[in-house]
């Protein structure tokens, strides 16, 4: 299994827009469809008392294999979920993207 983690630094202040859209948009233009596809989670960043604040928004995807989510890419579903991106203004920094194998499930 590939575990997908792309990474929004967004700004406090838009933070609760980003979220929303997230919420009625990710996930929303045939990527579920897609062969191997595993799942999606969207989790948004939490603030602990001693830690700095944290803003971030994550996109964790699940694939079957490397094949499947590099055909994602490629495809006509991802193509229509990156038009249309949020304003630029509310992102702190650039968006990152993790790729991990899972060498271990419990």
């Amino acid at each position: 299994m590939v575990v997908v983690l792309t990474k929004f630094p967004i700004k406090k202040e838009f933070k609760e827009d980003f979220e929303k859209r997230s919420k009625e948009r990710f996930g929303e233009h045939g990527i579920s469809k897609m062969e191997g596809f595993l799942g999606m989670k969207i989790l948004s960043g939490k603030s602990f008392p001693s830690m700095p604040e944290n803003n971030n928004v994550l996109i964790i995807t699940y694939w079957k294999d490397m094949e499947s989510f590099l055909n994602y890419t490629n495809s006509e579903a991802f193509k229509k979920a990156h038009e249309n991106p949020p304003p630029e203004e509310w992102f702190a920094g650039p968006p990152t993207v993790e790729i991990y194998e899972v060498i271990k499930e419990i």
